[in-house]
């Protein structure tokens, strides 16, 4: 991993990124909205996955939006501010570069077909789903947060959602958000969830049924990621 990632990252953000969502006729805003103290919340070695994502073909650039190949959504790394102040405040948005990132990942490291991958779930439940024999076959679900602490707290309240399925849905904050990751989990049914942080910082998990909606988290080495390995616990399970 190169350690000049971090100055190729935004060489290209200010040359082609930042011009390109700012210029989209459906938007219309200023480069100088951009504050540049927010570059410094991304790591190198994020910086270096997302690269290694858009050189890769992993995801493609257009009018600002980032897509990949199995997946109609449209990811977008620049969090707009609002709208009364001129220039519009723009700051980078962290969590989307880790998720394009870990399409690289996924697909370097751990031998998933391109065709394979995807952002976003089919009900928006999860970031980043690695897929089987068709587009509503998710193996892998990944949720991606933008700080360790959210990750950690994710887990936690996962745990206690997914052990009681009589728990209503909470009505707002992590709890709401935790609930609904158990609720695409109870949905799609993975074998593998990976929640995924900033640097690398993430927790993989086998997903173990124990009735006909509880289940709960068997956590695993990260090379449960592979997806052969991933191939073998399915043709085990069948």
């Amino acid at each position: 991993m190169t350690t000049a990632s971090l100055s190729d990252f935004q060489d290209r953000l200010f040359e082609i990124w930042l011009p390109s969502f700012c210029e989209a006729p459906h938007r219309n805003h200023s480069t100088d909205g951009f504050i540049r103290e927010s570059i410094g919340k991304l790591t190198e070695h994020d910086a270096y996955w997302f690269l290694r994502a858009i050189d890769l073909g992993l995801a493609s650039e257009s009018g600002g939006f980032f897509v990949a190949p199995l997946s109609k959504a449209k990811e977008q790394i620049f969090w707009t501010g609002a709208k009364n102040i001129n220039p519009r405040p723009l700051t980078l948005w962290v969590e989307p570069i880790i998720t394009i990132g870990a399409l690289a990942k996924l697909y370097e490291l751990y031998e998933w077909p391109i065709e394979k991958l995807g952002t976003q779930s089919k009900t928006w439940a999860f970031d980043l789903v690695g897929y089987g024999d068709d587009a509503n076959d998710e193996v892998l679900a990944c949720e991606v947060k933008k700080s360790t602490k959210e990750i950690d707290v994710l887990i936690e309240l996962m745990k206690v959602f997914a052990a009681d399925s009589s728990i209503e849905e909470p009505l707002k904050g992590k709890e709401r958000n935790a609930y609904k990751k158990v609720a695409g989990i109870r949905r799609s049914w993975p074998s593998v969830f990976w929640a995924l942080g900033p640097n690398d910082y993430s927790k993989v998990y086998d997903i173990a049924r124990t009735g006909e909606y509880e289940f709960h988290f068997i956590e695993q080495e990260v090379t449960q990621l592979s997806v052969n390995l991933l191939n073998k616990q399915r043709q085990a399970d069948a």
